[in-house]
């Protein structure tokens, strides 16, 4: 089943076979050559073997004698395959079987010579009338599209606990899963290729075309002791592709794995916490040394190394090279930005000055503090062992020969946070300097080189997809800090065991991996590159080159949220500082020192008041950058007035629903208005009431309705995942009731949707509060529409409206549920009200909206009710 993907991939070995139950030559043969097979095909399989499947799910067996493991294998392997390539000539079913030739061993599934069909496809495509290739592309797509809902509803599971709902073969059910996504990402590349798209007939990209997950895969996983928040993040980050995680499982190396991991969540990861409990030191202190083996590789130079675990260079304090605080604050305080050199020969530790020009070479080491880099936090003062300097200066020296083209050259000057932020307790105002500076530090350094303990403990691979995907599975990929320093960074190196990867010369080798017809596996792996925000992250440098400044837009900051969402900080404070800093956003108040304690409402309260400051920020541009996407994510909302549309935090760990909002072509642009909400455009549906109790609204599972008089359009609602009913609300008795959705008409099975009470319509702008994430869905069974149709002409009204269409450019004021306490509520006066509203006092708000002073002045006192000093933007 996995057969073309070992041949193009030779690290990829999985122990599976998965037999042949059933028979492809017998009464449904499955060998048609040269005979254009039909769609109705497809279709007619399971009933001439006695099966009835339904699209709930609900099967039978009515006539014969077919096992269920026999007719889906059938169905959802042999017939697709001769769906797909039964117009070839010489298609046989017997190319995809193999047989030991032993008595003992029963034929099995080999996929060796798919890739051979898929090539003859593509030419078959290529070279047929336009009429012909339109009508087969449509219907292979029609036919992945149905198997797909088949295998990825009823075969597959979301986590290793579930159950499938078709009690099937595990391994079976997979072998659906690698061929269906297979076939998916080649129908993919041949409508690219031969420039097919037709709008609603061809398909889009692989990684939101996965057909599910397996038990199997997900049970080895969990028997090799990952990480459960990473498999989490994993089945989101790949959008239901197995074979990413197939993969992954057969790359083996990962620091997402180990018995460490053993008390992890879907939600969190307790590496530390057991690390902890087992008396070992947190962070880590490492100490580098050299290998037995040769100092260098042969085909690369590079200085091999390794990292260990030394108490040695822990207790020995006159080894520790330590960096005067005193000196870092004083260059800090002269607006300039303290470098670094460390000079082998003597062990010395320079700290050397560079002005507001930035006129000096240098590089930046970006890594993960619990990796253990250095001191800083652990001790409150700078410095680390000079093992750990030595190992950075051979990792410079290779960097620095790697870009002068292997030709002697001067070791560059390098900087890294742990040693050039002073982190002792009387340098605060010099701390927030420095993390201020940290935008333009990291924008003009030469090169950024990455330090991931997982990646320097592994080779780095042959090809694209192998060094990609253990990127993509880096601790240095989950944190919030080193997503602002990725994006930017004008050119990445990482750091494997045998030698330094350029970011750029990997990227420059995708397109040769991504064009094989077999995999999806180099598309999947470069889940990394979206993450660091890919060619965004490009086109930003770009615009510094031009004009050293850059005004974020509505797109940008959607990719910076599922880039984000994944990652995690130590401390909750830290999110809308590094997020600030990315910006470039003055980060004063960001910076300053909590007055809470961690974990206590309070210091949520803190938290929550940050993010209304930032997102106040970034409506304050022009053109506001805020998605409008943004009001139907899921997670925690603010409970602030007019901001209640505002996820609490953007480190969601939420899977993003389909179709995902942040990626649907905008309206127009968000707008907030001071106590109301954010104004965005979408289409929806407002409900008239046809007679329904609403107070006891919250007992129904669904609410159902038509979309005009001929009654042959009807949609459902149903509460979203994160929440079990309908509002029990007094506002439903008295507010008109509306659901707005992100696209009309409904194309999945079940898009996200938000159901809403509206206070108000003015201007045409409809005024209304969130009362429930919702799933909204099409019926399309004929027989469903006719009983819900009967039902209506009959005035049987239980849970049905009356829906009136509005149209894509309907302007909504979103707000969360109205809290009368919290309007009336006073924020403390801690004597901080002043900084409040000098945050907004950065001067790259002032020539965006100069010409609406008033309007800022508005919406700073209109934050919190205790702001309304007499503070001005002039």
């Amino acid at each position: 089943m996995w057969e073309h993907l070992r041949d193009a991939y030779n690290e990829f070995s999985f122990p599976d076979k998965v037999c042949l139950y059933c028979d492809p030559s017998g009464p449904t043969s499955a060998v048609r050559p040269n005979k254009e097979s039909k769609l109705v095909d497809f279709f007619h399989i399971p009933g001439k073997l006695g099966w009835t499947f339904q699209e709930n799910g609900e099967k039978s067996l009515e006539l014969g004698t077919a096992g269920l493991n026999e007719v889906t294998q059938r169905w959802l392997y042999f017939e697709v395959l001769a769906q797909v390539f039964g117009h070839l000539d010489d298609y046989r079913w017997e190319h995809f079987v193999q047989a030991d030739g032993s008595s003992q061993e029963y034929p099995y599934i080999n996929t060796s010579k798919l890739p051979d069909y898929l090539d003859r496809w593509f030419e078959s495509e290529r070279k047929c009338k336009p009429n012909e290739q339109k009508g087969r592309l449509i219907r292979i797509q029609q036919v992945l599209d149905k198997a797909r809902f088949y295998v990825s509803q009823y075969c597959a599971v979301p986590s290793r606990e579930g159950k499938a709902r078709w009690e099937i073969n595990d391994v079976l059910a997979l072998s659906f899963m690698i061929l269906g996504e297979t076939l998916t990402r080649a129908l993919n590349i041949i409508q690219k290729k031969l420039g097919f798209r037709i709008e609603g007939w061809s398909g889009p990209d692989v990684r939101g075309q996965g057909w599910g997950y397996s038990k199997l895969i997900l049970q080895k996983l969990d028997k090799d002791a990952w990480c459960a928040k990473a498999i989490h993040m994993l089945q989101a980050l790949l959008r239901q592709n197995s074979i990413g995680l197939v993969y992954l499982y057969t790359l083996r190396d990962s620091s997402s794995k180990g018995p460490d991991h053993f008390l992890c969540t879907a939600t969190e990861c307790k590496e530390m916490d057991v690390r902890k409990l087992k008396g070992q030191s947190f962070p880590p202190r490492y100490h580098y040394c050299q290998s037995t083996n040769s100092d260098f590789c042969s085909d690369t130079e590079y200085i091999r190394h390794q990292i260990q675990l030394s108490p040695k260079c822990d207790t020995d304090e006159d080894n520790y090279r330590s960096i005067d605080g005193q000196k870092l604050a004083a260059i800090i305080n002269n607006g300039n930005v303290p470098l670094l050199q460390y000079h082998r020969s003597t062990r010395s530790l320079q700290v050397i000055e560079m002005d507001q020009s930035f006129d000096k070479s240098y590089a930046i080491f970006s890594h993960v503090f619990t990796d253990g880099f250095g001191r800083s936090h652990l001790d409150k003062k700078n410095g680390t062992s000079p093992c750990v300097l030595d190992m950075l200066t051979k990792i410079l020296e290779r960097a620095t020969l790697l870009r002068a083209g292997n030709k002697s050259a001067v070791p560059e000057l390098f900087w890294i946070d742990t040693l050039a932020i002073p982190v002792e307790d009387q340098f605060a105002v010099e701390r927030r300097q420095a993390i201020k500076q940290m935008h333009h530090i990291y924008t003009h350094a030469k090169y950024t080189i990455v330090l991931d303990l997982s990646l320097m403990r592994t080779t780095m691979g042959p090809g694209y997809s192998n060094p990609a995907m253990k990127i993509t599975m880096s601790r240095w990929m989950t944190r919030l800090w080193t997503l602002q320093e990725a994006v930017l960074s004008r050119n990445l190196y990482f750091c494997f065991s045998d030698r330094l990867c350029s970011m750029t010369q990997l990227e420059e080798t995708f397109l040769e991996a991504d064009s094989k017809l077999q995999s999806c596996i180099p598309l999947l792996a470069r889940t990394y590159f979206a993450g660091i925000l890919g060619e965004v992250r490009l086109k930003i440098h770009e615009e510094f080159r031009k004009n050293e400044g850059w005004t974020p837009q509505s797109e940008f900051l959607a990719m910076v949220w599922k880039a984000a969402q994944w990652r995690s900080t130590a401390h909750p404070l830290h999110e809308t500082l590094s997020l600030g800093t990315m910006l470039n956003l003055d980060t004063d108040f960001f910076a300053k020192e909590p007055d809470t304690r961690e974990g206590t409402d309070e210091h949520q309260k803190e938290c929550d008041d940050r993010m209304i400051v930032l997102l106040t920020r970034f409506a304050a541009m022009s053109p506001c950058p805020i998605p409008p996407g943004l009001v139907f994510l899921p997670g925690p909302r603010l409970s602030k007035r007019g901001y209640g549309w505002a996820p609490r935090s953007w480190l969601s760990s939420h899977e993003i629903e389909p179709p995902d909002p942040l990626s649907l072509p905008a309206q127009g642009e968000a707008r907030l208005i001071l106590d109301k909400g954010l104004e965005v455009q979408f289409p929806g549906f407002l409900l008239h009431d046809l007679g329904f109790n609403r107070k006891e609204l919250w007992k129904r599972q669904e609410i159902c309705f038509p979309t005009d008089s001929t009654l042959l359009e009807w949609y459902r609602i149903q509460p979203a995942q994160d929440t079990s009913h309908f509002p029990e609300d007094q506002r439903l008795s008295s507010y008109d009731l509306a659901i707005i959705v992100s696209r009309i008409p409904v194309i999945d099975l079940k898009e996200t949707a938000l159901f809403v009470a509206v206070k108000k319509i003015v201007g045409g702008i409809h005024d209304v509060e969130i009362l429930n994430r919702v799933w909204i869905s099409r019926e399309e069974k004929p027989e469903t529409v006719q009983h819900w149709s009967d039902k209506h002409r009959e005035g049987h009204h239980e849970a049905m409206s009356a829906a009136e269409r509005l149209p894509l450019t309907t302007k909504w004021c979103v707000d969360g549920p109205s809290h009368p306490d919290l309007e009336t509520r006073k924020t403390e006066d801690k004597g901080t009200q002043t900084d409040f509203e000098a945050k907004f006092d950065d001067p790259k708000i002032e020539p965006v909206r100069r010409s609406k002073t008033t309007e800022l002045k508005t919406m700073v006192k209109g934050i919190f009710p205790s702001l309304n000093r007499t503070k001005t933007f002039e």
